[in-house]
């Protein structure tokens, strides 16, 4: 953090002398304030080197991240052919099952508790065991954002059920 600031610091003097010896410079016509004028466009390449590691550091970053994955393919991705699978064929205790293991094993993920709650309200017609996966569920999703996302969804899908929150 320190560097940064010092950074910026270097930047703004170095910004204030470009300046300075620039109108200086231009002061005093082509002939004399030609030196005056090269010393300016220093300072600018002294800031410009000063810039350039944090300044390809976070564009670097940022490129990166368009060709390379991120965490979150750092590991292996929920598979949602089993349940769905299950649902196809009418197997729905079979489907809510696969659905459990799926949750328990990707703690971040909220469309499997999605899924079992949808289940529960539209085929079993059961909106107490609804309501109740929306609690568990709340207690076991991994991370704040994924909790408020979830929050929301089950909201939806309780009230297009018709069922009090």
């Amino acid at each position: 953090m320190t560097g940064m600031i010092l950074r910026t610091a270097g930047l703004a003097l170095c910004a204030a002398a470009w300046w300075w010896l620039g109108t200086k410079g231009q002061e005093k016509g082509l002939a004399d304030g030609m030196p005056l004028i090269l010393a300016a466009h220093a300072a600018l390449i002294v800031a410009a080197i000063a810039m350039a590691k944090p300044l390809a550091g976070v564009l670097g970053d940022w490129v990166s991240g368009l060709f390379m994955p991120g965490d979150r393919h750092a590991h292996p991705q929920p598979m949602y052919s089993i349940p769905e699978s299950r649902m196809a064929a009418e197997d729905y205790p079979g489907a809510l099952a696969a659905y459990a293991a799926l949750a328990a094993e990707h703690r971040a993920e909220i469309a499997p508790h999605l899924r079992m709650m949808e289940i529960w309200l539209r085929v079993y017609r059961d909106a107490d065991s609804a309501r109740t996966m929306r609690d568990n569920a709340l207690l076991s999703i991994k991370g704040k954002r994924n909790k408020e996302k979830f929050r929301a969804a089950a909201q939806v899908i309780l009230a297009e059920a018709g069922v009090e929150t």
